[in-house]
């Protein structure tokens, strides 16, 4: 079943050149995605997470926790945090350009930093759609000692990254429009995981990954650290 998925998004692909032309089916090894000795497991990936969220709290004691993404680019892996605890792992697809930081409009690259969700739309034509607050303060600021973007923009940014309850500005020439959403294919083979980087710089996770996280979990203000590794 996961086979035909994965195949269907790339022949999907195909209808669109320039991502044909970047999005191949990789095997990422397993131990890439879970090396150990950072608490994430694989036995987690097919587990629901309101489960494993009702057997923390019964672990610690806890009925509240403070909530966090963690992004690992090269592991291609999502971590959903309680308190310091990984609770869950996602295997994601990154975007068509998946090595270095999002800089620019149409790079295709996946950002790296501290953000935090900033908008969710429910009606997103990929399932579910979680905004990050990209660009950061750190990507105005280095745009706006370049002369890329404006002084007006760059304070518009760290506006938002004050109160956190909105996102900064999108129409600029750093890009914009990044968030985590679903469509996205992974197949577990006995070498490895077999995926396809296709977004144009998103955080892709597979259809029921990201119902449940929209509406388990993530919220505005959600804080999103998304690192190289």
């Amino acid at each position: 079943m996961r086979r035909a998925a994965l195949a269907g998004l790339l022949a999907l692909l195909t209808a669109h050149p320039e991502a044909a032309r970047a999005a191949t089916e990789r095997l990422v090894p397993a131990a890439q995605i879970f090396p150990g000795g950072d608490g994430a497991s694989p036995e987690t990936l097919g587990r629901p997470l309101a489960v494993l969220l009702q057997e923390w709290r019964e672990r610690t004691g806890k009925r509240t926790f403070r909530k966090r993404i963690v992004i690992h680019k090269a592991r291609r892996r999502m971590d959903v945090f309680a308190d310091g605890d990984v609770v869950k792992s996602y295997v994601v697809s990154l975007g068509l350009s998946p090595v270095g930081a999002k800089r620019a409009l149409g790079d295709m690259r996946t950002p790296e930093g501290d953000f935090f969700v900033c908008t969710v739309n429910r009606a997103s034509r990929f399932t579910r759609f979680l905004g990050l607050s990209y660009p950061s303060p750190a990507e105005a600021a280095e745009a706006l000692s370049a002369g890329r973007i404006a002084a007006e923009v760059e304070r518009a940014v760290r506006a938002a990254y004050r109160t956190r309850d909105r996102c900064p500005p999108q129409g600029t020439r750093l890009g914009g429009a990044v968030g985590i959403h679903g469509k996205s294919e992974w197949e577990r083979r006995p070498d490895g995981f077999a995926l396809v980087d296709w977004t144009w710089g998103c955080i892709g996770v597979r259809d029921e990954d990201i119902l449940e996280l929209f509406e388990q979990y993530a919220e505005v203000g959600t804080p999103v650290r998304i690192e190289a590794l």
